[in-house]
């Protein structure tokens, strides 16, 4: 069985590699040019290295692509663009992911297991504590929101049409707010930094964490598990906190955190503000805050698991106070 894994060497994707290579699995891994594979390869170890093929590829060059595929079997899609403007989060993303689909469709792939983003989701119609699961709507103008929701979205639009087109086995997993020793627990869904301090929006509402660790799991799982072609699925750990709960614990952690807090009622009244103020100033003060993207962070919500449980024979395997532990330790 070969499988190809790209995004190797970011956060989530090395976690993916290891989880592949404990199946005894041989994994090539597709890298950027200039890529620091001398670190993934320390990260894996010597034993585990020996099973991993590093290619440099052009993930936009088909041609690339179709020999970086040959005899490959399951290909897990972690590569994406994380920041910059929306041309360039599109060009890294949505770009990639028709090419790379393209060839795994010529070569004969199996399955193709795309990770996406929880945040994909349109919440601003569900009532308040609703539960959040796949069958809830995407944003349906996620422009409003930000340039990477905006990617992920027409990411997931790309793969879809290949999909269908095609005839390809399609796995869309959407992690939650990945966290972990290099990419700390305070999310934008708890509110907005500046410095040490933190405007805390709300509070009580349920951040949906995923433990990198956990995520790289059900990931891993998802390229074989029966009956997966064509589902998406939720990756969310169990035992979620709130905010509130999470600035508790980073704050025993030693580290210091200002607050100041808008309550959850007020969130709203705050956005109209930020929205009108900008308006009447000609942009002079930046929306910030707009009651589109407020619906969309903030809402109270429930986030579900159960389909990954179910589907991928998965359990989030290290629970909350372990894996904030290792997020906040000092050496973490």
């Amino acid at each position: 069985m070969q499988v190809l894994l790209t995004g190797a060497t970011g956060f989530l994707g090395r976690r993916v590699l290891r989880a592949l290579l404990d199946q005894d699995l041989t994994v090539r891994c597709a890298v950027r040019l200039g890529s620091d594979v001398n670190a993934l390869k320390a990260f894996i170890g010597e034993e585990d290295w020996v099973r991993v093929q590093t290619e440099p590829a052009n993930l936009s060059r088909l041609d690339e692509c179709r020999v970086l595929l040959t005899d490959c079997d399951v290909v897990y899609h972690v590569a994406a663009g994380l920041s910059g403007c929306t041309s360039s989060l599109i060009l890294n993303s949505a770009v990639p992911t028709r090419t790379l689909m393209t060839a795994a469709a010529d070569v004969g792939c199996r399955r193709f297991v795309l990770v996406s983003s929880l945040g994909v989701y349109g919440p601003q119609e569900l009532p308040r504590r609703a539960i959040l699961n796949e069958d809830c709507p995407i944003d349906s103008v996620p422009h409003l929101r930000d340039s990477y929701t905006y990617s992920k979205i027409l990411q997931e639009e790309v793969a879809r049409e290949i999909a269908n087109h095609r005839a390809i086995p399609l796995t869309v997993l959407r992690p939650g707010v990945i966290y972990g020793d290099e990419r700390g627990v305070l999310t934008h869904r708890i509110g907005l930094p500046f410095g040490q301090w933190l405007l805390r929006m709300g509070g009580r509402q349920q951040i949906p964490l995923t433990y990198v660790e956990n995520c790289a799991a059900a990931g891993a799982n998802s390229g074989f598990a029966a009956g997966v072609d064509g589902q998406t699925i939720n990756i969310v750990d169990d035992d979620l906190p709130n905010g509130r709960e999470i600035i508790r614990r980073y704050r025993r952690s030693g580290r210091k955190l200002r607050i100041v807090g808008i309550p959850q009622f007020a969130i709203g009244w705050v956005a109209r503000f930020n929205e009108s103020y900008s308006d009447w100033s000609e942009g002079h003060i930046p929306k910030v805050l707009t009651r589109h993207r407020v619906q969309a962070m903030w809402k109270s919500l429930q986030f579900s698991n159960e389909r990954a449980k179910r589907l991928l024979n998965w359990n989030p395997e290290i629970d909350l106070d372990t894996a904030f532990q290792r997020t906040l330790s000092p050496e973490g």
